[in-house]
């Protein structure tokens, strides 16, 4: 009874400091990314995709829009979410500026992936997901596995042959893994579009990535300092705690930006500060460790390659002490690249690295503003006009493409 009373007031006490906040910005914190999809008036299904290894991934579904109701025969976009996100990234934002609702309008049959190990994807065919055992993976197996299994899954539902790819930030990384392990995979893609592309780091500004690095590049390390094998999504305690500190007109309000600059790069003026405890309540949506140590290995050995689990153990996996790189030879789809000046993690050195080595690049785009971050390429209130009538035009002019091979 004594817990009761307390969970209780603390919900009282809720409902009275979110009182003064839109009644439309608490709905969105609290709906889950199909909510959000449905609330504006647009189809949403969600589709349970078992990997080859048993992970059941949420993947999703906006088979149309009210300008454009679903149909068969559509052409088919698949949108992959970045590091510690997931396909709310492309929702959440509304109507008039997130890219599922202007792809849908514009007549794509849209999916969506959940990668192993987020809010929609937390499940397995026989592991808890409490357990060292569920967590043991990286981005390789998001590439090498789940990529290809959503693929697979997509062109059974809808009767294509191939479809197109959108990428952001380790949603571009997972690509090359698959391309890499799996190259058969460029006959089932038209075009694949990177935005903030992240392979190479050797230039990132991001003090909690250079962090990492230096001190949490192995399993090890990471289970020392931080004690646990995965990142959890945010709860409902932290939901809460993004209403009360981000609103408009709280006190503090501008402080809930510097984690993410701190990650992406600042950039004040494309903040959409009304919408920040709606983020909030989305990201991060979860992710193993290894995850995170993968790309803190890549910053560290400044190449792009598998997992370093350590000699020992790479000489059983590898039959090599060294981790093998990844073949951007093998990436022989259509590839284009968008990225920005102030992005701290796929710096603009970087990505003219992965250019020299991506077989057919076809475009290589520097959004023009010279401030725009890593995260501006999906939360960024002028995101539209400043990238995606660009994206959306080269969609366009590969949606009938015959894939290579």
């Amino acid at each position: 009874m004594k817990q009761l009373i307390i969970l209780c007031a603390i919900l009282i006490l809720a409902v009275n400091a979110n009182s003064d906040i839109h009644p439309d910005i608490i709905e969105d914190a609290h709906l889950d990314a199909l909510g959000l999809l449905r609330k504006y008036g647009y189809p949403a299904e969600e589709h349970i995709v078992e990997t080859d290894d048993g992970y059941l991934l949420g993947i999703h579904r906006c088979p149309g829009s009210p300008m454009s109701p679903p149909a068969f025969g559509k052409p088919v976009v698949l949108l992959q979410h970045g590091m510690l996100s997931s396909s709310a990234d492309y929702i959440l934002m509304g109507p008039q500026t997130s890219l599922v609702y202007m792809l849908a309008d514009a007549g794509y049959d849209v999916w969506l992936g959940n990668a192993r190990g987020n809010r929609y994807s937390n499940r397995h065919r026989s592991r808890h997901n409490e357990t060292a055992q569920f967590w043991d993976f990286s981005w390789h197996e998001v590439g090498s596995i789940d990529i290809p299994n959503v693929i697979d899954y997509i062109r059974a539902r809808t009767g294509q042959q191939a479809i197109q790819y959108v990428g952001h930030s380790q949603g571009t990384t997972v690509f090359w893994v698959m391309m890499s392990q799996h190259p058969y995979y460029n006959r089932r893609i038209k075009s694949a579009h990177f935005l903030a592309p992240a392979a190479y780091m050797h230039h990132t500004r991001s003090p909690y990535v250079i962090f990492l690095a230096t001190f949490l590049h192995t399993t090890e390390l990471m289970l020392q300092m931080m004690g646990t094998h995965y990142f959890a999504p945010t709860n409902e305690m932290d939901i809460q705690g993004g209403l009360q500190n981000c609103h408009d007109g709280a006190p503090n309000q501008q402080m809930c930006t510097i984690h993410t600059f701190l990650i992406a790069g600042f950039n004040s003026q494309e903040v959409n500060f009304t919408m920040l405890p709606v983020i909030h309540a989305h990201s991060p949506a979860g992710a193993s460790a290894m995850q995170m140590i993968h790309h803190a290995q890549t910053v560290r050995s400044r190449i792009f390659r598998q997992y370093d689990h350590g000699p020992t153990i790479n000489l059983v996996r590898y039959g090599s002490t060294i981790p093998p790189r990844y073949n951007f030879a093998n990436v022989q789809c259509p590839t284009l690249l968008y990225h920005s000046t102030n992005d701290w993690l796929a710096a603009p050195e970087d990505v003219q690295l992965l250019r020299n080595e991506l077989p057919n690049v076809h475009k290589q785009y520097l959004v023009r503003q010279h401030s725009f971050n890593h995260m501006d390429f999906i939360w960024a209130i002028n995101v539209r006009p400043l990238l995606y009538d660009e994206l959306l035009a080269d969609l366009n002019a590969y949606k009938n493409a015959n894939p290579v091979g």
